[in-house]
């Protein structure tokens, strides 16, 4: 264990990120690749999904306990559920595998939802604020963020939309694998100076969430998709 550790406390999300994966986790890079961020979100709540450990339980011939004993549990995934206030055309049109309508040249004007299976992948991270004392780092005064990482998303659904009189939200359902190993950890820890993992981090074969306390700013939002990693 560390000999010494750091507290924070977690508060509201800031910015989320997303970038276009491809079949093995691996970020998509040229013309085809793509990375949103935007902070048009009213929540991410995550869910882990577990398999119960089997059970061993028996009794004697007269009705006593002979065995009473219950495996771990085994982590399977993480499912995310995504809920959007402000609809970007290009990141919407891709998490839900759907076709993004643009005319001529230019992008981002919406999207078509067709029947089929829905296969893209992508990662998503969210920065959060830290509050109270602890919001500031007691050495370096630089301000603490709450980094959130999940290296491979998919299997999306979208959630319901309602229109009505009353803002409308955009849902998407999606589920984590473990981040491609073979992938450097620099696309998901460091984007230029700013470093979001510790350095000397290394991803492993069963990563599906990372959360790091750091004085690394997250990336600035725009409508506009960012160029590919």
């Amino acid at each position: 264990m560390s000999a010494t550790a750091s507290c924070a406390t977690p508060i509201k999300g800031s910015v989320i990120r997303v970038v276009a994966l491809d079949a093995c986790g691996n970020p998509v890079t040229g013309t085809s690749g793509m990375q949103v961020v935007t902070k048009g979100f009213v929540q991410i709540q995550q869910d882990p999904q577990y398999e119960d450990g089997t059970e061993f339980f028996e009794r004697t011939a007269d009705g006593s306990i002979c065995v009473n004993q219950k495996d771990d549990p085994i982590l399977k995934r993480m499912m995310e559920t995504v809920d959007l206030c402000e609809v970007n055309q290009t990141m919407a049109s891709y998490v839900g595998s759907m076709i993004e309508l643009t005319t001529g040249s230019t992008t981002g004007y919406g999207f078509a939802m067709q029947e089929g299976i829905k296969s893209n992948r992508f990662s998503m991270e969210c920065w959060q604020q830290v509050a109270g004392s602890s919001a500031c780092d007691p050495v370096t005064g630089l301000q603490r963020w709450i980094y959130n990482g999940w290296p491979n998303c998919g299997s999306t659904k979208l959630g319901q939309y309602t229109i009505a009189n009353a803002r409308s939200t955009l849902q998407f359902i999606c589920e984590t694998r473990p981040g491609s190993t073979s992938a450097t950890r620099g696309w998901l820890a460091k984007n230029g100076s700013a470093a979001w993992l510790p350095s000397g981090f290394a991803m492993t074969a069963t990563d599906h969430w990372y959360w790091n306390i750091t004085t690394a700013s997250p990336p600035t939002p725009g409508c506009n998709p960012l160029a590919a990693l």
